[in-house]
């Protein structure tokens, strides 16, 4: 049962680090609302570490049917992203672990001994998508981002509408679209990017509670739609702790066998 849960939800993991992967330029149109809006993305950036245990992540595929499993997402700032998946709450085997830095996203099967790498670069020459570590923590922890600049930017950067008590911010080419929106009180409830019209990922963010003077949501939603490929991610925190010391580290054991990609889904 375990295998059969991991074989279900790896794939969408990994095609959500895949499609974040979409490049953007930068756009400049200003409204009334530009000054409220730039203090409140760079109050978001303010944290050192992130760590959400007692994590649930549920996996909903085309027809509704759900599958969950739990785990914790750590994060410690313009470094690395570590999502660690067990089956069972309170169960402290890790069957399953996801380590995201500026190199690019390795993803260990503790299960059968055996990891994938992907680096940035590869992807790029690879997949022809232009990825970076930016993107994935912008989006992991409430963040408006260009994808491809290292900063956090400026509402300056955007065309920026009002849309009654939501504030858009928007980007577009003839190859991908980004949008954010914010409510009434500023905080950043979704976002979307698309590659053309082919494939496109939606998050959003609900259930805002304070921490260290930073609102953070402790749901999360994720969306990806593609011709052949439509699944839906939730992700629940039952906690969220900011600036706490914790071990960071993410190490490929020597004895676990490098794969690719499909020889890693093919035996989960």
């Amino acid at each position: 049962m375990v295998k059969n849960t991991i074989k279900k939800i790896m794939p969408i993991v990994f095609a959500a680090l895949l499609l974040g992967g979409c490049s953007s330029k930068k756009s400049a149109t200003a409204t009334g609302e530009t000054a409220k809006q730039e203090r409140k993305i760079d109050d978001v950036s303010t944290f050192r570490t992130l760590s959400m245990d007692k994590a649930t992540f549920t996996l909903v595929n085309a027809y509704g049917n759900q599958t969950s499993l739990n785990g914790s997402i750590r994060i410690a700032r313009d470094s690395i992203i570590i999502c660690s998946i067990t089956p069972f709450a309170g169960v402290n085997m890790e069957f399953a672990r996801i380590g995201i830095n500026k190199e690019g996203i390795t993803i260990l099967d503790r299960i059968n001994k055996r990891y994938f790498v992907l680096s940035f670069a590869d992807a790029q020459s690879q997949l022809g998508m232009a990825m970076n570590y930016n993107a994935f923590e912008s989006i992991f922890t409430d963040r408006v981002f260009i994808y491809d600049k290292p900063y956090i930017p400026m509402v300056s950067d955007f065309n920026v509408t009002t849309l009654g008590d939501q504030v858009l911010l928007a980007y577009s080419d003839n190859k991908v679209s980004q949008e954010f929106y914010f409510d009434a009180v500023k905080n950043m409830v979704g976002g979307m990017i698309s590659s053309g019209n082919r494939y496109s990922m939606r998050w959003n963010y609900s259930e805002f509670a304070e921490y260290n003077h930073v609102n953070f949501p402790k749901r999360f939603a994720l969306k990806i739609a593609g011709p052949d490929f439509h699944r839906q991610v939730n992700v629940q925190y039952k906690d969220v702790e900011l600036d706490r010391d914790r071990s960071f580290e993410f190490k490929v054991p020597s004895s676990y066998k490098l794969v690719s990609l499909d020889e890693l889904l093919k035996e989960l």
